[in-house]
């Protein structure tokens, strides 16, 4: 049983998402995602979730004091539980790193995905999605049988226009621009740990999960 909390970071593209899908799949970790908190709240019509969505509808930026506390209600419940997890999407200021940092009985591992650029590029901008089911391909690591068309129900496969090249990059221009200082903030307290995630998914999420129960030793 692992008894450790980890906050996932990482670019756009370095497969956060699919290493944390697998290490829950793997051990008794449990995948807390702040966008899935976020929408739950919202769905919930918890008066915090009224309150994002509200601030969301206008195009507003929800301040931090509604984040913290939608993610200490959250992490709270799974603490009670007694049930450890992987946070991924928080923190994402200094000031919410030093919230975080103050609540008691919480034990983290800080874990950045780095990959390359032109490796993210590549990740992201050969992805293509069907339009009818939503269903995910990519021209290198995941190809259709017929390209350009669906495996299961033969519709033109489309590019996101989040996945084009130049979006791709102002992406990773907007991530390194604002979480740089976070970054730093974890490097300076010897609490970050960098993990090359240039490998396939399930050698990343092995690696992970060794640096995990070796309790943050490389």
């Amino acid at each position: 049983m692992i008894e450790k909390n980890i906050i996932f970071m990482g670019q756009p593209g370095a497969g956060k998402g699919t290493v944390a899908s697998i290490l829950t799949s793997e051990t008794d970790l449990y995948h807390l995602s702040t966008g899935n908190i976020f929408r739950q709240e919202i769905s919930n019509q918890t008066p915090l979730g009224l309150q994002v969505k509200e601030i969301v509808s206008t195009g507003g930026y929800v301040p931090d004091d509604i984040t913290n506390a939608i993610v200490k209600n959250a992490i709270t419940k799974l603490n009670q539980e007694n049930k450890h997890f992987i946070l991924d999407g928080y923190p994402r200021t200094i000031d919410q790193a030093k919230f975080l940092k103050s609540l008691d009985n919480y034990n983290f591992l800080v874990i950045e995905l780095r990959v390359d650029q032109d490796a993210v590029i590549e990740r992201l901008s050969g992805r293509r999605t069907c339009p009818a089911c939503n269903e995910g391909y990519h021209i290198k690591f995941k190809p259709p049988v017929v390209s350009g068309k669906c495996d299961k129900d033969n519709s033109d496969l489309i590019l996101r226009e989040d996945d084009s090249p130049e979006r791709v990059i102002h992406r990773l221009n907007v991530y390194k621009e604002q979480t740089a200082p976070l970054l730093n903030y974890y490097q300076n307290n010897n609490e970050l740990i960098i993990v090359d995630a240039s490998d396939t998914p399930q050698n990343v999420a092995k690696k992970v999960l060794e640096i995990i129960q070796n309790n943050g030793k490389i």
